[in-house]
C-alpha cells in the first residue's frame, strides 16, 4: 500500500463559537452581526445559546460531538463526555442544580472526562465562565478584537473575514515558542489569541478575565499514592471509551511501548470491535520498529498495514498549501505520515484513530537518579533507595557515585533543552537572558520532588499532540494515555513504582504484561528516528535552506542568520543529529508565513 496523498486544503470545521459582548452595547449588536456573517458562510452552525451578552453557534450532533444542556439552556457542555461517565444524555444532577460555576465545573471535572468544554453564564452578572477539560484534549482559543471576546474551537478564513480584523503575528511569543517548541499547545503567537490552560475556569465579565484553576497535575500528583497495581483497570476503560461505537478502529502502531498497549487493551477485550493495525516503516537507517509492530500485531490476530516512507517523500514545504492552523505544526509536521494515517483509516473504513502518544509521559520513560531523589524524600534512606541508584547507575552509564551526588542534589530542569543558545538573534537572546517563561503547571510543580516535577513537565509538553493535523479531523484522532483518569492515576503512583529499575517503563511493563507479546515486554530499547529524519532534511536543503535564511524568524531577529547559516549544511546535519531543532525552525517559519 503507497503512502498517497489527501487534499491539504481541507480543514477540520468549526465546532463553537460564542460571541461574548455586554448586552445592549454597540458591541453586542457587532457581535449578531459576525455571527450572522459566520452563519452565511458556515451554514450548518446553529444557535444553541441566545442570551443577553451571549452569542453560542455549534454544529449538530454528531457520533463523538454531543450537546448537553443544564439550567434553563445557561450551562452548555459541547463534546464527548465517554461511557460510564455520565447517565445517558444527561449532566450530573449536581451540575443541573448548581449556580455557581466554580462548584458546577469542579463536579464536572471530579465526575466525568473525555473530549469537552463547558460554559455556564450569568446574564445577571454579565459574565460567562468557560473552561476545558483537563486533557486539554479539545483545543479552544479566547481572541480578544475591540472589546468583543470570542470563544472558538479555531479561527478559519470564515471567521476571521466575518470579524473583518485578523489578529496578527506576537513575534516575542512565536520567539518563546522557537526555544520552547513544546509550548505550542499551550502558548499563542498571535496577538489577543490566548489558549485557555486546561482545568481552568476563565470567568469573563464586562471588563476582564479572571482565571480559577480547579484542577492541575500537581494537585493531583500531592493527592494519597494510588497502587500501581489498578493502572490495568484505568488504562482499559479509557482505551475502550475512545473506542466505544467504532468498528473498525485504526491503530497507528509503532512498535514501541505504548501504541502496543494500546492495541493489545482493545484486542483482549471480549467486545473487541474490529481492529486494523498501521506501520510506517521507514526507508531508510532510523526509527525502524516493523519487528515488534508484526510481533504486536500478530499475537492479537489484527491486520497490520505497512507502509514504506523514503525520506525523498518528506516535503515539509506542503504545509505552504495547507489551511493555515492557529499554531505551529511542530506534532504533525510530517504530512506523509499525517495523510498515511488518514488514509489507511479511510480505506479500512474506520471513524476513530488511536495512538500511543502521551505514554512516555504518564508510563514516565526517562530513568537517572531524579527516581532515588523522589525515593528519598519520601522515605529515606534505605534498601529500596541503594537499589535505585545502582539501576540509576546502570540505566545512564554513570558511576553511582555521581548518581548519588545528583539524586542528593538535583540538577535544575533546563528550560530549552533541544535549543542552542548560540542561534538566538537579539530579540530571542534578550528572552533568554530574562528566563523564558514557565508553563502554568510547571510553577504550581515547583515544590514537588524532582521526579514528579519532570514528570508533569512532559505531561505539560504533550499538549501539542492535540495540534491541529490532517488526522486530527473531525475528531477521528484519540490519545487514550493522555486521558484525564490515566494521568491522574498515573500521577499518583510513586515514580520508583513506575521505574523500579534500570528498564524502560519497567512498573507499566509489569502490571501489563498480559497485554504484550514477549518481544515488546522484555524490549530493552527505544525506536529512534533521528537518522530518517535527517536525511529527509538534508534532502530538503536547496528548498529549506533559502526560506530559513531569508524567513521571518531572522528579519525579525529571532534567530542569528550567521548562526544557522553553519546549521545548513546536510553532511554536518547526517553526523550532529540536529534534525528536531532545524524542524523546529521550519515549522516556526511555515507557520509565520501562512500568517504574515
Amino acid at each position: 500500500m503507497s503512502a498517497g496523498t489527501i487534499p491539504l486544503h481541507a480543514s477540520d470545521p468549526l465546532r463553537f463559537c460564542a460571541l461574548l459582548a455586554p448586552s445592549g452595547s454597540s458591541t453586542a449588536q457587532r457581535a449578531r452581526t459576525i455571527a450572522g456573517a459566520l452563519r452565511s458562510r458556515l451554514p450548518d452552525l446553529m444557535v444553541l445559546a441566545d442570551d443577553p451578552g451571549f452569542l453560542l453557534l455549534v454544529r449538530p450532533p454528531h457520533p463523538g460531538w454531543a450537546l448537553h444542556a443544564a439550567r434553563e439552556g445557561r450551562t452548555q457542555v459541547l463534546g464527548s463526555l465517554l461511557p460510564g461517565t455520565l447517565p445517558k444524555d444527561s449532566l450530573p444532577a449536581a451540575l443541573e442544580a448548581s449556580t455557581d460555576p466554580i462548584e458546577a465545573m469542579s463536579v464536572l471535572t471530579r465526575l466525568c472526562w473525555g473530549r469537552y468544554v463547558a460554559f455556564i453564564h450569568d446574564p445577571e452578572r454579565q459574565q460567562t465562565s468557560f473552561m476545558r477539560d483537563p486533557s486539554g484534549a479539545l483545543r479552544a482559543y479566547i481572541w480578544k478584537v475591540d472589546g468583543l471576546t470570542l470563544i472558538t474551537g479555531g479561527l478559519p478564513d470564515a471567521l476571521l473575514d466575518s470579524v473583518g480584523v485578523p489578529p496578527a503575528i506576537d513575534w516575542s511569543a512565536l520567539a518563546t515558542l522557537t526555544a520552547l517548541p513544546e509550548r505550542v499547545g499551550s502558548l499563542s503567537a498571535l496577538t489577543d489569541v490566548t489558549i485557555p490552560l486546561p482545568g481552568t475556569i476563565y470567568h469573563i465579565g464586562k471588563d476582564a478575565i479572571i482565571t480559577q484553576g480547579i484542577w492541575s497535575p500537581a494537585a493531583v500528583a500531592r493527592q494519597d499514592a494510588a497502587p500501581l497495581a489498578d493502572l490495568p483497570r484505568v488504562l482499559a476503560n479509557c482505551i475502550a471509551g475512545w473506542a466505544n461505537g467504532s468498528s473498525p478502529v485504526s491503530i497507528e502502531l509503532s512498535g514501541g511501548l505504548d501504541s502496543s498497549l494500546i492495541l493489545g487493551g482493545l484486542a483482549r477485550r471480549k467486545d473487541r470491535p474490529e481492529i486494523h493495525a498501521l506501520n510506517l516503516v521507514p526507508g531508510a537507517t532510523g526509527g525502524g520498529e516493523s519487528r515488534f509492530a508484526n510481533a504486536v500485531a500478530g499475537h492479537w490476530d489484527v491486520p497490520l498495514v505497512e507502509v514504506g516512507i523514503h525520506p525523498g517523500e518528506i516535503d515539509y514545504l506542503a504545509h505552504l498549501e495547507r489551511s493555515r492552523p492557529e499554531q505551529p505544526l511542530v506534532y504533525g509536521l510530517d504530512l506523509v505520515a499525517d495523510q498515511t494515517s488518514v488514509r489507511t483509516a479511510d480505506h479500512v473504513g474506520a471513524t476513530t484513530i488511536l495512538s500511543g502518544q502521551g505514554g512516555d509521559a504518564v508510563l514516565f520513560q526517562p530513568r537517572g537518579p531524579h527516581i532515588a531523589a523522589d525515593r528519598l524524600r519520601a522515605k529515606g534512606p534505605g534498601p529500596t533507595y541503594w537499589r535505585l541508584l545502582a539501576a540509576s547507575a546502570a540505566s545512564t552509564d554513570r558511576s553511582i557515585w555521581s548518581s548519588l551526588w545528583r539524586s542528593l542534589r538535583p540538577l535544575p530542569m533546563r528550560a530549552a533543552a533541544n535549543f542552542q543558545p548560540a542561534l538566538a538573534g537579539p530579540q530571542l537572546r534578550a528572552q533568554l537572558d530574562a528566563g523564558l517563561p514557565s508553563h502554568p503547571w510547571m510553577v504550581e510543580a515547583e515544590r514537588l520532588p524532582p521526579g514528579r516535577r519532570l514528570q508533569i513537565a512532559m505531561l505539560s509538553n504533550c499538549q501539542i499532540f492535540h495540534a491541529p493535523t490532517l488526522t486530527s479531523a473531525g475528531l477521528r484522532l484519540a490519545h487514550p494515555m493522555l486521558s484525564q483518569p490515566v494521568i491522574e492515576h498515573c500521577l499518583r503512583v510513586p515514580t520508583w513504582e513506575l521505574v523500579p529499575d534500570e528498564r524502560d517503563r519497567g512498573g507499566a511493563r509489569d502490571v501489563l504484561a498480559d497485554w504484550l507479546p514477549q518481544a515488546v515486554r522484555e524490549r530493552r530499547t527505544k525506536g529512534e528516528a533521528t537518522g530518517f529524519y535527517s536525511r529527509a532534511i538534508a534532502l530538503q536543503f536547496d528548498r529549506l535552506g533559502p526560506m530559513l535564511r531569508e524567513g521571518h524568524l531572522v528579519r525579525q531577529n529571532i534567530i542569528d542568520r550567521a548562526a544557522l547559516e553553519s546549521m545548513l549544511d546536510p553532511e554536518a546535519l547526517l553526523w550532529r543529529g540536529d534534525h528536531s531543532l532545524i524542524a523546529t525552525l521550519v515549522a516556526m517559519e511555515l507557520w509565520a508565513q501562512r500568517w504574515a
